[in-house]
């Protein structure tokens, strides 16, 4: 990050010749890449962390179960 704005704030000095701006734009655009590049592994990094401490799910219910509610859908053709 430190080399791409160091090299945003050459390109924008004016100073350099055109061969140059176009030599380091080239290489501000790899250093993009680069940073995109280090900032999707830590995105990767943080969901594996996050699922990995995420509550269990719930597990299959028991059809059996005398305690659960069941789900009945509501309907508006319920005649009462």
């Amino acid at each position: 990050m430190d080399a791409l704005e160091q090299l945003v704030a050459r390109m924008e000095s004016g100073d350099l010749p055109l061969e140059e701006s176009l030599r380091e734009y080239q290489r501000g655009m790899e250093l993009v890449r680069s940073c995109q590049e280090a900032l999707d592994e830590a995105q990767r990094r943080i969901d594996t962390v996050m699922e990995a401490s995420a509550p269990p799910s719930p597990g299959p219910t028991d059809q059996n179960d005398s305690t659960k509610v069941p789900d009945i859908p509501e309907s508006d053709d319920t005649p009462f």
